[in-house]
């Protein structure tokens, strides 16, 4: 007879991740869980490696390496900024705009057709712009400018290019979303058949894994030469796409953007909802899942940007200036500091 398993490890409880202190005062912790992988190996771990999370937007560079390995990329002629703006959570820029209309364009594929849904920019300075545009009660919003309309967009490419119908496009039984589900699968080092799938906010189908299966796959991201040959290729394009465009991944005074753009070292990072960051540092072989159990993405930067830092992803002195853009020190609405963040890992 065979032997049994062993018994499941117990879950490990989240541990604080950032203090918030307000006049000299403990107002707040974000606890949480995160998993570094590093060539293959989990190298450092804080809460539990095993807590299965949803990848939220932080799936979206597989999405992206899908639209390349389903074919519509090449078929379509899809340009590294279209592959960086379908990997991102974009600010519906003018120039982010442009991109997703061409993609669309190149597929063949009406703007109607999109089904994630409008919603104002992410980024204020846009979303005033907006308002002017179409005035504060236009409802619903034009699709074009939910972040997700990139990843849309590619999904849209995806399913032409399989002879696979537009309408049912986010459904995940989807020809378009089963081969998003067989790049995930095989980056994370999981069958198909175990990772959950619920619905994003955008409509389309998300993922759910372990946190140390999500840290592999981003170590997989951004070391393509531990894929298959077709897999390795698409995340080479990916993570080459997110490195030249990182305006595209997400935008004006974006974390993800700014962390790509000031860091000296090579970084792919891709946040999601709900408290939800992962990246991949290709020199180092690194890959970081992380996920903030209040749903906080003040929860995450300020540890991120540690641990790059400890890892030699960043200097001190780059740190430094990300810390503080993204939040160590909390201002009240007359910019007068009134408390600041402390990392506790």
């Amino acid at each position: 007879m065979p032997e049994p398993l062993p018994p499941a490890p117990e879950p490990r409880a989240p541990v604080p991740l950032v203090h918030v202190s307000r006049g000299g005062r403990l107002e707040c912790v974000h606890r949480g869980h995160y998993v570094i992988v590093q060539d293959g190996l989990v190298v450092e771990q804080a809460g539990d490696a095993g807590f299965q999370t949803y990848y939220r937007s932080t799936s979206k560079p597989f999405q992206s390496m899908a639209c390349i390995t389903s074919g519509a990329a090449d078929r379509f002629g899809f340009t590294p900024a279209m592959l960086a703006l379908a990997a991102g959570s974009h600010n519906s820029e003018p120039a982010q705009l442009e991109v997703a209309r061409g993609m669309l364009a190149a597929a063949g594929v009406e703007e109607s057709a999109l089904c994630c849904g409008g919603h104002w920019s992410i980024n204020k300075q846009v979303a005033r712009a907006q308002v002017l545009e179409v005035g504060a009660d236009a409802d619903p919003l034009p699709a074009i400018w939910s972040n997700c309309s990139g990843k849309h967009a590619s999904m849209l490419a995806s399913a032409v290019a399989l002879e696979a119908p537009l309408g049912t496009y986010v459904d995940p039984v989807h020809p378009a979303q089963l081969e998003i589900t067989r790049v995930i699968a095989a980056c994370a080092g999981v069958e198909p058949e175990a990772i959950g799938i619920g619905c994003d906010g955008c409509g389309a189908p998300v993922h759910a894994v372990s946190l140390e299966a999500m840290a592999r796959s981003l170590w997989r991201l951004g070391d393509p030469a531990s894929l298959p040959a077709e897999l390795g290729d698409a995340a080479e394009r990916v993570g080459q796409a997110m490195s030249e465009h990182p305006g595209m991944v997400a935008g004006a005074k974006r974390f993800d953007t700014d962390l790509m753009e000031t860091a000296s070292m090579r970084i792919l990072s891709k946040g999601g909802a709900e408290g939800v960051h992962g990246l991949a540092v290709p020199r180092l072989k690194l890959g970081l899942a992380l996920k903030v159990e209040d749903g906080s993405d003040r929860g995450y930067r300020l540890v991120v940007i540690e641990l790059l830092r400890r890892y030699g992803a960043l200097t001190s002195e780059e740190a430094e200036v990300l810390a503080q853009r993204h939040g160590r020190t909390i201002r009240n609405l007359a910019v007068t500091e009134v408390g600041h963040l402390t990392v506790e890992i």
